[in-house]
């Protein structure tokens, strides 16, 4: 399989396009909201679209097509499919195959949007100044799909039928055409495009590398906030198939809210989760890198004395983690065999996943009291 073809050339349909919404957006826009003002209902119409077009990225493009991280029932394929061509960033198509180019060369020549390009290439840059040609053999799944193909091949009529001509027949509906115009779709598509670019710049720039510290992507809170739980983008090039972006409870990530709230409906199924302790193992593999780099070169007999330290407790942690891990195995093993002379070995194995879990929590606790404690680890590899 080959990969994306990029092509330096000036993309003119594309620089007018977006060069056109960001001038709207700070000059129209602005003299508009102060001269005549924005009702409540323009505000509504602008709030409901970036909720449904941003979400349609980020759930159907991104997690459902993109990455096949669940399966989801026919109407839901189709509202994404019509929303997602509402945000004006091409057939769902076009965008997976580029994205699943994007995970397999990130960072190099072949990456659509490499951030070693540059900060603002990886935001928009690609976008105006080069020509992305796909290669859509990487993407044949999505090619199998009647409704896909069909968004990928009029994708212009799906885009200003559900973007341009729906927000402005509901401006017209509540007298506000024009407010629904310059906010419902050149605001909104403005405001929803530089959010989605920022996963590709700030992500992959600012922020905290929680489980791969060798990755340039990067997780940042408030791109996560902006982009409904995108920005936890460290995590995700790290488990790129799960649905969930921020794994964690108290993340902010309404796209895996709703994918949850979609399988409890019935609307979508087989949801992929990466294991607790592949993640587990993830996150304490780069605590631990982080404190050997920081320490590194320091000749220090104490510093020395810290580092073998260091690597007997992470070697204590990876042992209780891995024999969790066993013990959960078998009792998912048992569990899926779903027959009645299993229930015996199933009540048996719950007390050791129990204790196995137990023990690794407080391995966990100390290591991170340790981390956070000792006064030889710089601040910069605390967790």
């Amino acid at each position: 399989m080959s990969p994306i073809r990029m092509v330096r050339k000036v993309n003119v349909a594309n620089l007018c396009f977006f060069g056109t919404l960001l001038l709207v957006s700070l000059t129209a826009l602005p003299w508009h909201a102060v001269h005549v003002g924005l009702s409540r209902a323009e505000w509504s119409l602008f709030l409901a679209f970036v909720l449904l077009t941003g979400l349609s990225i980020t759930v159907g493009y991104h997690r459902l097509f993109a990455h096949r991280s669940f399966q989801a029932h026919p109407l839901v394929t189709f509202l994404n499919l019509f929303f997602g061509a509402a945000a004006f960033e091409q057939s769902a198509l076009w965008w997976s195959s580029l994205h699943r180019d994007h995970h397999r060369y990130v960072d190099t020549d072949q990456d659509p949007y490499d951030i070693k390009k540059g900060f603002w290439h990886a935001h928009w840059g690609w976008l105006l100044f080069r020509r992305s040609e796909p290669d859509y053999r990487n993407a044949e799944d999505l090619q199998a799909s009647a409704l896909v193909m069909h968004q990928h091949r009029y994708y212009l009529l799906w885009a200003i039928t559900a973007g341009v001509l729906l927000p402005l027949a509901i401006g017209a509906a509540t007298g506000h055409l024009l407010g629904a115009f310059l906010l419902g779709v050149v605001g909104r598509l403005t405001f929803v495009h530089h959010s989605t670019w920022c996963i590709n710049s700030v992500c992959h720039v600012f922020g905290r590398a929680t489980y791969d510290i060798d990755a340039t992507a990067r997780d940042h809170w408030a791109v996560a906030f902006l982009t409904f739980g995108e920005g936890y983008h460290n995590f995700h090039h790290r488990f790129a198939s799960d649905y969930r972006n921020g794994v964690r409870w108290y993340q902010w990530d309404p796209s895996k809210w709703l994918i949850l709230l979609m399988s409890g409906c019935g609307l979508a199924k087989k949801l992929y989760r990466a294991s607790p302790q592949a993640i587990l193992a993830a996150r304490t593999a780069a605590e631990h890198q982080r404190i050997e780099r920081a320490l590194a070169g320091r000749g220090r007999q104490d510093v020395a004395a810290l580092l073998t330290l260091v690597r007997e407790r992470y070697a204590h942690l990876k042992t209780a983690l891995h024999e969790w891990e066993h013990v959960e195995h078998d009792y998912r093993r048992i569990r899926n065999a779903l027959v009645d002379r299993s229930q015996a070995s199933l009540q048996s194995i719950r007390p050791q996943l129990k204790e196995r879990r137990r023990v690794f929590v407080d391995a966990r606790r100390t290591w991170v009291t340790f981390i956070n404690t000792h006064p030889l680890i710089p601040r910069i590899a605390r967790i």
